[in-house]
């Protein structure tokens, strides 16, 4: 007689509660409807949280939800953490608006003894560096420095054909030396297509209580999510994701390509082009059109994008990661 395992039940049963159509249909219809009022509350703070964190999903315009995988899967569904097959690490760095810069670093391996569970380690920074400060007259009053920053940790497990994940992040964020800290969750499901090159994704991003500054609270950006991901021929990917922020009342749609002009996923050597668009009623933290690259040599990769910004100038952003 086999003896029953109550934590794999469980995880079993939430696996398969997520994924009946009383609850994945619901989600969905949460995201995809763009008009529908769902918070009294005017807007969300905190747009650092908005920002890319992988350049691969930067340049298909943060369509990342169903496509994004191991360690750069943290800012965009933590289910992705658990295709990780080895240990990675990430960094990223970004030209941001208006002179700031955006930097991310991440970890991921797993855990020993755990069957199977991956944990991921991130840390992501928004430096401002040096504002100029101005008094009533408009005379110059000296300078101020600001930044936002989150540390995460992250952890996935594959259950079959359903990844499960989700990420804990304590952020600060400070303004001439006065501080804010708060803290969110994200939580991720993926799920691969039997017969089909295609799967999507569910996540849920930004959930906490917001970010308290003195006696006032600012509000996360809180999102849900949904994505497709479809290989139509081989080294040919499209991305569809639409993401619903729920205290901005607004859906961002983003849709992303990627071609392999030579090597693929098991390949140790390649070169892929990428390309995007999004809409959002010029709302988002990026421009609409986005473009990039990628380089594969051994077991490691480097991805540039790039979005013109208009009038306010456009963003750069580097990723360089490694399989260990």
């Amino acid at each position: 007689m086999k003896n029953k395992n109550p934590q794999h039940d469980a995880a079993n049963r939430a696996v398969y509660l997520l994924s009946r159509p009383w609850v994945f249909a619901p989600m969905l219809l949460l995201v995809l409807i763009p008009s529908a009022k769902l918070s009294q509350a005017l807007e969300s703070g905190a747009e650092f949280l908005r920002i890319d964190t992988d350049a691969r999903a930067g340049a298909m315009s943060s369509a990342g939800a169903a496509s994004a995988t191991g360690i750069s899967a943290l800012n965009y569904n933590p289910a992705g953490l658990a295709s990780m097959v080895k240990g990675e690490a990430a960094l990223s760095h970004s030209a941001w608006y208006l002179g700031s810069s955006h930097d991310f670093a991440g970890a991921g391996f797993t855990l020993p003894g755990s069957q199977g569970w991956k944990m991921g380690l991130s840390f992501t920074r928004l430096s401002s560096g040096d504002i100029e400060g101005r008094s009533a007259n408009r005379g110059r009053s000296g300078g101020y420095a600001a930044y936002d920053q989150a540390a995460g940790l992250a952890l996935a497990r594959q259950y079959g054909a359903y990844s499960l994940g989700g990420a804990f992040k304590y952020i600060e964020s400070s303004i001439a030396g006065i501080k804010g800290r708060g803290y969110a969750v994200d939580l991720g499901l993926k799920r691969g297509l039997k017969g089909v090159p295609a799967s999507f994704g569910l996540s849920v991003q930004n959930l906490g209580p917001g970010i308290t500054y003195l006696s006032q609270r600012e509000k996360l950006p809180l999102s849900v999510n949904a994505g497709i991901s479809f290989m139509p021929a081989p080294g040919f990917m499209l991305n569809f994701d639409a993401k619903r922020y729920v205290y901005d009342k607004y859906t961002a749609y983003s849709v992303g390509t990627e071609y392999a002009l030579f090597g693929g996923p098991g390949s140790i050597y390649g070169l892929t082009l990428r390309g995007g668009v999004n809409g959002a009623g010029g709302m988002g933290a990026a421009g609409a059109l986005s473009a990039g690259a990628g380089v594969k040599v051994l077991n490691a990769e480097l991805d540039y994008a790039m979005s013109p910004g208009g009038a306010i100038g456009g963003t750069q952003r580097i990723t360089l990661k490694k399989k260990f």
